[in-house]
């Protein structure tokens, strides 16, 4: 018995990963943590006060069209894991959400989840239909393994005028993105 429960959860597991890996969309790139670095004094001093608590767990993510191209989009956003760790804590807190800001650190739109990890989902980040060198379109997938299963929200479109991306509905739809 114990051995078919372990089995299950071991397909189940895999089935979740392996939907994960093969995940995407032509045209777009999906922001990977491992270029995310920790925002400098400079860049930290410019974010607004409730981020303050949390600037030692900060990270700046470059959304740029090729690993050699130079970044005008970043996403700000608070390593969650990392702080609780350090706090020796499973207590969650209100963490700001993730931030959409331009290299002088103007917010230009925020994320409806915490990047990389927004216990127990892990959102997936895309970015692309370029004009220039500016994303014109972010994509949020959620992986949730629980009960309430993978989501996805409508896109933030760049507003050329405003200067801000924005979502025209907040609301998660249930299941994977049409075209995926």
């Amino acid at each position: 018995m114990y051995k078919k429960v372990l089995l299950i959860l071991l397909v189940f597991h895999l089935s979740w990963l392996t939907s994960r890996s093969f995940a995407g969309y032509p045209d777009f790139v999906e922001l990977n943590s491992t270029v995310c670095v920790p925002i400098d004094q400079q860049h930290a001093e410019k974010l607004p006060s409730p981020w303050r608590k949390y600037l030692a767990f900060t990270k700046i993510c470059p959304l740029s069209k090729t690993p050699t191209s130079k970044a005008r989009v970043f996403i700000v956003s608070v390593w969650t894991e990392d702080y609780l760790n350090t706090k020796q804590s499973n207590m969650w807190e209100e963490f700001p959400s993730s931030i959409i800001v331009d290299g002088d650190m103007n917010i230009l739109g925020a994320l409806p989840v915490i990047f990389p990890i927004d216990p127990p989902t892990e959102p997936a980040i895309y970015f692309g239909r370029w004009k220039a060198t500016i994303p014109t379109e972010i994509r949020v997938d959620v992986y949730d393994p629980t009960v309430s299963g993978d989501r996805y929200y409508p896109p933030l479109i760049w507003n050329n005028k405003q200067k801000r991306f924005r979502m025209l509905d907040k609301e998660p739809k249930s299941g994977h993105r049409p075209g995926r």
